[in-house]
């Protein structure tokens, strides 16, 4: 649940070049989402406008986020990159783990924490 799914969904395209379907707007109100998917690599995230009938998440709070995603992407250097060009705060800039895999973390503009990753 996100305060703009449209917004959400424009965000995830342009840093996961994530694949928006099943886009179904709320009948009562066209402009909002009741449910949306999005395929980033061969995973599915569900995401919604949250709303006023206790389906409504916390507005995000600047620190520290309440929600935490990982993600292995091929790239996470691009990843991060394409991020923070599409509205996201930095966290943690893409680096080499001790296990040769390569991480990195970035805020986006609903106060979701990402990590991006890739393994050795």
């Amino acid at each position: 649940m996100v305060d703009s799914a449209n917004a959400f969904g424009e965000f995830i395209e342009s840093a996961f070049r994530a694949e928006v379907s099943n886009v179904m707007p709320l009948p009562e109100d066209p402009e909002r989402v009741m449910h949306a998917e999005a395929r980033i690599g061969t995973s599915v995230l569900f995401f919604a406008d949250s709303g006023p009938d206790g389906g409504r998440c916390l507005r995000s709070p600047t620190e520290p986020v309440h929600i935490q995603m990982w993600t292995t992407v091929p790239d996470p250097e691009e990843t991060y990159t394409r991020a923070v060009t599409a509205g996201a705060r930095p966290a943690m800039e893409v680096t080499a783990q001790a296990d040769g895999s390569r991480m990195g973390a970035f805020v986006d503009p609903f106060g979701t924490l990402w990590w991006v990753t890739a393994p050795a």
